[in-house]
């Protein structure tokens, strides 16, 4: 599959959306016994190193690279501050 006719802000939004869609099935489908948390949760906890992660990558190609990476920092942190609101309004 070529990924150069994507641009790389498509790429990340898609990747978050199919992380997060995808999590979201786990938890669904995946039961949960006693005090295990089911795949959906594993998910999520680790989509924080996995974002993190993939948030230093375009940092780097930013302040190292030719290209500008900015839309992806920013898809990034809207992101992190939706899956935030989001929890957060979960928890209540």
């Amino acid at each position: 599959m070529n990924f150069n006719k994507f641009s790389k802000e498509n790429i990340t939004i898609a990747f978050y959306t199919i992380y997060i869609l995808i999590a979201g099935v786990f938890y669904e489908l995946l039961p949960t016994h006693g005090n295990t948390p089911n795949g959906g949760v594993l998910l999520l906890y680790l989509f924080v190193p996995i974002s993190i992660f993939y948030f230093m990558v375009h940092l780097i190609k930013q302040l190292y690279g030719n290209q500008s990476y900015a839309k992806c920092l920013l898809i990034h942190g809207v992101v992190w501050l939706s899956v935030a609101v989001i929890l957060s309004t979960l928890s209540k």
